[in-house]
């Protein structure tokens, strides 16, 4: 045990020592194009602490590598190898959606865990994922204060779903909402190159939130933005959808929807649910809006119409990559490491916005994991307009400061520097 003298008080100040050991960094749920940066961020910083942190390793494939001892040493890479972490999309070191019941439930898969943190003398555990991944952490922390292994534990936040709370936006939510807003402005185009065009129904990742589908207002921005969009926060419609698709493109000859897979009735259904599979989390499986209602359009009024689903492509962008998003991603992963070589311990990393949106600056904190932990954050219904039908453009406020980068002959805020006549 350390101690200190305070002058000012005359008195004893016990500090608790540093314990030496190393480290785990594991990755789960679904990847963004970011996540490796947070990867390159605790590691990089982890050797800065070589007289705290001996070795650093990473699960192979999350959870369930850990409980099989597959284990990869990051001792084996040099700094310039992992600095390609910032370029990869992808969980390069393996992802899983493992499922951990609570130890008061089975206890058989915590004892694994702390037998192999106690092998490797593993005393630190970064995981870096979205809700249930949060969850997952925050069980291991729990456990390891049963049992009184002494061991620290802070959760890095992932998701480009962006519904984490108490978080202002997550890693890999800026560069799937540029893809998502220069992929609408590509489609936009693209139909508009001819007079009479088609009505185009873009699908968009988002279960329950539509952070990412109010993402494609901002190709608003460069002249190009969709005529209808649809998140899950408000209840969807059939017969409002087919009345404003036709009025559009009756006006127009030209009709651009985006739509969240999501998105629900009125008694907070899925609409088109494609299959009664659930993934280890109860998660039903979605997909399928875009193509279901492309075809009751083409049905209903003899319009050509085409589906996209974007699907992967969101979340695995890395050749338009949010600049600000891979640097904020390596800021959280090193924030993580600096706080639990500090005694942090069941915490989460947290970003919070200061200031105006053109005066765009963020701080990290932490918060107990416990507050994120299988909770969601919605889409402000303020963002939605009262047909729930659209997204207000304020929401350009909170989103624009995301994806702007430098200028250049080909984006401008972030968005493709397209030519439109006058």
């Amino acid at each position: 045990m350390k101690f200190k003298r305070d002058l000012n008080y005359d008195k004893i100040i016990f500090m608790k020592e540093t314990i030496i050991g190393n480290l785990i960094y594991g990755q789960s749920g679904g990847p963004t194009s970011v996540i490796n940066s947070s990867a390159y961020g605790v590691i990089k910083e982890a050797r800065k602490h070589k007289n705290i942190i001996s070795k650093v390793y990473a699960m192979h494939f999350g959870l369930e590598g850990l409980l099989n001892n597959d284990l990869i040493d990051l001792d084996n890479y040099t700094l310039e190898e992992l600095a390609k972490l910032k370029n990869t999309p992808g969980a390069a070191f393996g992802s899983n959606r493992y499922k951990l019941s609570h130890y008061s439930a089975d206890e058989k898969d915590y004892i694994k865990i702390i037998d192999i943190f106690k092998k490797y003398n593993i005393r630190f555990f970064l995981y870096n994922g979205g809700n249930d991944s949060m969850d997952t952490i925050h069980k291991i922390s729990e456990y390891a204060k049963k049992v009184n292994y002494e061991l620290y534990c802070v959760g890095i936040p992932k998701t480009i779903d962006n519904d984490l709370p108490f978080i202002d936006h997550t890693a890999g939510y800026a560069s799937a909402i540029k893809f998502i807003a220069n992929a609408v402005s590509e489609i936009y185009l693209d139909d508009h190159s001819y007079k009479k065009g088609r009505v185009n129904i873009v699908e968009i990742m988002g279960r329950n939130a539509g952070w990412l589908t109010a993402g494609s207002l901002l190709s608003k921005l460069n002249g190009t933005a969709p005529d209808l969009i649809y998140v899950p926060e408000v209840p969807f419609d059939l017969t409002s959808f087919l009345n404003d698709v036709k009025s559009i493109y009756e006006t127009k000859q030209h009709c651009l929807v985006c739509v969240s897979e999501g998105i629900k009735d009125e008694n907070g259904n899925f609409i088109f649910e494609t299959s009664e599979l659930k993934d280890k989390f109860g998660h039903t499986q979605l997909g399928g809006v875009a193509s279901r209602l492309a075809k009751i359009v083409e049905k209903e009024f003899n319009y050509k119409t085409r589906a996209f689903e974007l699907s992967l492509l969101q979340r695995a962008n890395s050749i338009l990559p949010s600049s600000l998003d891979i640097k904020e991603a390596i800021k959280v992963g090193e924030f993580a490491l600096k706080k639990a070589i500090k005694g942090e311990n069941d915490k989460i990393v947290t970003l919070k916005r200061i200031g105006t949106s053109s005066k765009y600056k963020i701080k990290y904190d932490l918060i107990d994991i416990a507050l994120v932990a299988n909770k969601e954050k919605y889409l402000p219904l303020t963002y939605i307009n009262s047909k729930c039908n659209y997204i207000n453009d304020t929401f350009l406020d909170y989103a624009l400061p995301l994806i702007q980068d430098k200028k250049d002959n080909t984006f401008n805020n972030g968005l493709l520097n397209v030519f439109k006549l006058k």
